[in-house]
C-alpha cells in the first residue's frame, strides 16, 4: 500500500508517531506533498518531530524541505525549541548558501527569529 498524505493524516495519534521516521523519510524524498494540512497534524507532536527539524537545519541540503519547515513547522514549535533552533536559524538568516538564498531561506530565517527573539 502506498502511503499518501490522507494516509497519515488519518492515522491515530500513536500510530502517527511510530510512523514518523518513514513519514519524514517520504517528506524528504518528495515522495508525500508537504502540506500546511500535515504540518499542523505533525505540530500536535512536538517532542517527537524535534529530533527530525534537529538533524534537518543540521544538513547542508534538503531545501525545500527547510523551506517548508521554515512556513509550517518552525513557527509552530514550543518556545525551547525555537531557541534551541537559534543558531543555525542566524546562520541561514547571516550567511546563506547559494540555494537557500535563492528560495530566500534567509529572509524566512529571519522573519522565524524576529518572532520569537
Amino acid at each position: 500500500m502506498e502511503k499518501t498524505v490522507v494516509y497519515f493524516l488519518e492515522l491515530a495519534d500513536e500510530q502517527l508517531i511510530i510512523e514518523l521516521p518513514a513519514l519524514f523519510q517520504l517528506v524528504k524524498e518528495n515522495k508525500i506533498m508537504k502540506t500546511p494540512a500535515l504540518a499542523t497534524r505533525l505540530l500536535r507532536f512536538p517532542n517527537e518531530i524535534t529530533p527530525f527539524i534537529f538533524e534537518l537545519f543540521e544538513s547542508d541540503s534538503e531545501i525545500a524541505m527547510k523551506e517548508w519547515s521554515l512556513d509550517y513547522l518552525v513557527p509552530g514549535l514550543p518556545f525551547f525549541v525555537k531557541i534551541a533552533l537559534e543558531d543555525v536559524l542566524q546562520r541561514i538568516a547571516q550567511s546563506p548558501n547559494e540555494e537557500e538564498k535563492l528560495v530566500k531561506l534567509d529572509e524566512k530565517a529571519n522573519s522565524v527569529l524576529s518572532d520569537f527573539i
